[in-house]
This record gives C-alpha cells, structure tokens and sequence, in this order.
C-alpha cells in the first residue's frame, strides 16, 4: 500500500478507538471530545474503549479489531506499543492511527506525528496510510526500539534541561556518568553471518530513521519501511579515557569509537551469559537470556503525514 495508500481501499469507516486515561498526565481528559468531533464529522463510526491496566488495550484489539477498519489509539509509547501487538494477532491488520499523549512518544516523533492531540486527529483524518516496519523480540512485538542495560535504568533519571539541549544523547551522558553502577552483560550477538562476542553495557536496536536519535553516518537512505534494523552495543569501557572516547563518538554523532559496535539488519540474535532486563518501546520487556529479534517489513499500516515522513527521512539519510 505504501505511503500513498489509499482510503477507498476499505469499505466502511468503523473505527475502534482506544486510549489510556492515565497518560501524559491524564492529558487526554480535556482533549477527548475535541479528537471525538473530529472523528465523527469526518464520518467515523467510533467504538470507544479506555484502558484499565497493563495488556488491557492489547487484549481489546485482539478481541475486536477484526471488525473495524480503523484502531486508533491515544496514550504513550507503551499503548501505542499495545496497541500494535494486539493489530499483529489479527488475520488482516486494521489501518492504524495514532494521537499521542505521553511524556515521551519516540514513535511519534519518529513519523513527525503532531504533538498537539487535536492535530494528530486531523491527521487521522486527512493523512495517508504508510507501511510502517514491526519488530518482532522473541514472541513479543516493539513499535520502534528493543533495549537493555544503560539507557534502560537511567531514563528517568535524566534532567530535564539536559533531555531539551541534548535530546536523547542525554540518556548516554548520563549512563557513562554511573558507569561504576552499570552491570556489563558477556554476550554473543549474531547478525548477517557474522559473530561479535563482547561485553556490552547498552544495546538498542531500533526500527527508525535514526538510532535513539542519531542518525547512522555510514548508511544513507534509511527509512522505516526497509525491512531492516539499526543497532548499536557499546562495549563496557575499561577506562576513563575509553568513556571519553564513547562521550566524544555519541556528541558528534559519529558512532565511530571502537566501543561502539553498528549495525544494520533484518535479524539480530542475542545471547548472554547471565539473564538480562529487556525494554520494549520504554515499557518492560522481561528478562531474558536469548532475545531473537526479527524485522517484520511494512507490516504495520499506519497513517501519516506524508510530506512530514519525507522530511524526517530526508533529515537522517542526507544531513
């Protein structure tokens, strides 16, 4: 279907729309009723649901996006990330759409989707349909990153200013601040044919235009519908002077210190001497000492604004 889907590819225009009362602050208390006029003068036919605790928004969809064309969700990475879980069990995946109301919303940002609740609904409404790529981590599924180590136990940790001069580099600055605090992890990542053994204190891998916010120097082109990851491990520094080395690579952009280990695939295995806490899209992914990580490609139809896609994917593959 691509980025220039269609709308009249679907017969009707029943929408399931499920959101988290709790996100961003209970954000979306004073905003529902503006997305709902939005939706429904656009012709929507709406099913509302709202979520109640972990896996409830997972479990709605699974249960009744079959009989909707549209699943739109409102929340956080985390309910986004239920959302399209649930969409990845069904027989023919719905159109999805999203209106963010977190504190952080990466996926969002990812696809330049408005901010503003009230945008992100007329976007719904007047976007076209992109195919976005899933991640798929052992029998879960991630809408744009799967973590472990530094990053993972020091994002909330953060300062503020820190995350609005820096934005996610922040996170990395801040975890080599504890490096005395961090546990390595010995493990033994295959990817495309080839074996890299290490110790590692942080590894994203990622299904976007950059990794945790950077852009991948070496490779041009990237976009979210390539069928591949972008992944970076960095090795357990031995020394101040290597932590230096790590700082200098994440601030220039250039992940080119010999700590840093790149790389871009469509399946990434991972296994580890010890168990390790595993994030998925911010959320609790589970502990785990084997993670087989698999790209599912343009499995997920979303809706964007196509010109805003193009801008970010310029963004990261030319700067």
């Amino acid at each position: 279907m691509g980025i220039n889907g269609n709308r009249g590819d679907f017969m009707d225009k029943k929408m399931l729309f499920v959101y988290n009362p709790m996100a961003g602050k209970e954000q979306i208390r004073n905003n529902l009723s503006d997305i709902i006029r939005v939706l429904c003068n656009a012709g929507y036919e709406i099913t509302i649901f709202a979520t109640q605790g972990a896996g409830d928004a997972t479990r709605i969809v699974e249960e009744h996006g079959m009989d909707y064309s549209f699943v739109v969700c409102s929340g956080g990475d985390g309910t986004m990330n239920e959302v399209a879980t649930g969409l990845m069990k069904l027989e023919k995946c719905p159109v999805c759409g999203y209106i963010p109301a977190g504190t952080v919303n990466d996926f969002a940002s990812s696809l330049n989707i408005p901010k503003v609740m009230k945008d992100a609904a007329e976007l719904i409404v007047n976007g076209s349909i992109f195919d976005c790529d899933m991640g798929k981590f052992n029998d879960r599924n991630f809408t744009y990153v799967a973590g472990f180590g530094a990053f993972t136990e020091v994002s909330y940790q953060t300062p503020q200013e820190w995350k609005n001069a820096l934005g996610k580099i922040a996170y990395f600055v801040e975890a080599l601040k504890h490096i005395s605090d961090i546990k390595p992890h010995h493990m033994v990542i295959k990817c495309d044919g080839e074996v890299y053994e290490d110790t590692f204190i942080l590894g994203l891998v990622s299904n976007s235009v950059s990794v945790a916010g950077y852009k991948a120097y070496s490779k041009k082109n990237i976009k979210m519908d390539d069928g591949k990851f972008e992944a970076i491990f960095i090795r357990n520094p031995k020394n101040p002077i290597e932590v230096q080395q790590v700082l200098n690579s994440l601030l220039s952009k250039q992940l080119d210190a010999a700590q840093i280990l790149y790389l871009s695939s469509n399946n990434i295995s991972i296994s580890s001497d010890d168990d390790v806490q595993w994030t998925l899209d911010g959320e609790d992914g589970g502990i785990y000492s084997y993670a087989e990580i698999e790209n599912l490609k343009q499995a997920l139809p979303i809706i964007c604004d196509k010109r805003a896609y193009a801008e970010v994917s310029c963004k990261y593959s030319e700067e």
